[in-house]
């Protein structure tokens, strides 16, 4: 099948990624994006290994968790990767392993209000903007700030940074916001030692973004084609 061959083709590529980094290839996790991809080809992937699967629209995580879990009849990870807002804060919290997108205050008071009420911790990891000014995620320069405020809410655990930067053609083009990530969380590390995680990377540049650390690779048209398929 071809998600499984896809699948086969981007362990090979992280291998060799991972190798040239002098990286551990096994510490690089594959999250498998499903955006607008249908269920039974997120079934396809669960069987052939996939582990973690990201959704970027919380009412489509809500109902593709359950249409999964079903086929398959055991439970898989699920990833929030996509901007969340308020109201949607309940289908999110509580349902997924990670939330990678998390750039407003406002949002984490709400995720740490619920998370009280459910008796959970969230993880969490901030996003970072990559100087796009009509694109979420917080400035690099804001980073060390939002962290702090983030201290006073008990049940989020800030496990590290997650950045979408421009679309190139050139996966080389990707590669300085990739680097800058890393010496920002390196930075970061000092006052907050639980800052593992770097989310970086996509079909285009995943390569990249493992040279210079992504611990989190997002992967989606690599592994299901086209969406329009």
């Amino acid at each position: 099948m071809e998600v499984i061959q896809n699948l086969k083709s981007i362990q090979k590529r992280i291998k060799k990624a991972a190798l040239r980094a002098d990286r551990d290839h096994k510490r690089i996790r594959i999250v498998a994006v499903t955006k607008n991809v249908k269920p039974e080809k997120i079934v396809q992937a669960a069987m052939a290994g996939v582990d973690n699967f990201g959704e970027s629209y919380a009412q489509e995580l809500r109902d593709k968790h359950a249409l999964v879990e079903k086929s398959l009849g055991r439970k898989v990870n699920w990833h929030f990767i996509g901007r969340i807002q308020r109201n949607k804060v309940k289908y999110v919290v509580g349902s997924v392993e990670l939330i990678h997108s998390l750039d407003s205050i406002k949002v984490a008071e709400e995720m740490n209000n619920r998370a009280d009420r459910l008796g959970i911790n969230v993880p969490i990891l901030i996003e970072v903007n990559a100087g796009e000014k009509f694109k979420g995620g917080v400035k690099f320069e804001g980073v060390p700030e939002f962290l702090g405020e983030l201290r006073r809410l008990p049940h989020l655990n800030v496990e590290g940074l997650m950045i979408m930067p421009p679309y190139f053609d050139d996966p080389e083009m990707a590669r300085p916001h990739y680097k800058d990530l890393r010496e920002l969380r390196d930075k970061l590390q000092k006052g907050h030692p639980g800052l593992i995680e770097l989310s970086m990377g996509m079909s285009v540049d995943f390569e990249v973004a493992i040279e210079e650390g992504a611990t989190i690779v997002r992967i989606g048209t690599a592994i299901f084609g086209s969406r329009a398929q």
